[in-house]
C-alpha cells in the first residue's frame, strides 16, 4: 500500500475483509483518517480513501473506500486510445 500524498512511503497491508465499495485492512502502522491511498495486486490497481483506523491488540485496522479500480488492460487501452488522438486518429479505432 502507498500513502498517495508521499508516494515514496509504502508498506504491507492485509485485506482482512472486502465488501461493495470497501475495505478492510490491516495493518501495523496506522493511517490517517482521509488519507489517499493506492493498493496494486498484480495486475489490479485500488484507489481510495481511509475512512477510520483504530488500534486492535498489536495492529491497527482501517476501513477504505474504494474510489477507483483499475486493471492493466484498462490502462493500456487508455493510453492507445490517448495515442491515437495525438496522432489524429479516432479514438474508437481498433488495434491488433
Amino acid at each position: 500500500m502507498r500513502l498517495l500524498q508521499d508516494p515514496r512511503e509504502s508498506f504491507e497491508v492485509l485485506i482482512s475483509e472486502a465488501s461493495g465499495p470497501g475495505l478492510r485492512l490491516i495493518t501495523a502502522r496506522p493511517i490517517p483518517v482521509g488519507s489517499a491511498i493506492e493498493i496494486e495486486e498484480g495486475e489490479l490497481t485500488l484507489l481510495g480513501e481511509v475512512c477510520h483506523c483504530c488500534a486492535v491488540a498489536d495492529s491497527y485496522t482501517a476501513d477504505v473506500r474504494v474510489e477507483h479500480r483499475l486493471t492493466l488492460t484498462e490502462d493500456l487501452l487508455r493510453l492507445a486510445r490517448q495515442l491515437r488522438l495525438e496522432q489524429g486518429a479516432p479514438a474508437e479505432a481498433q488495434t491488433d
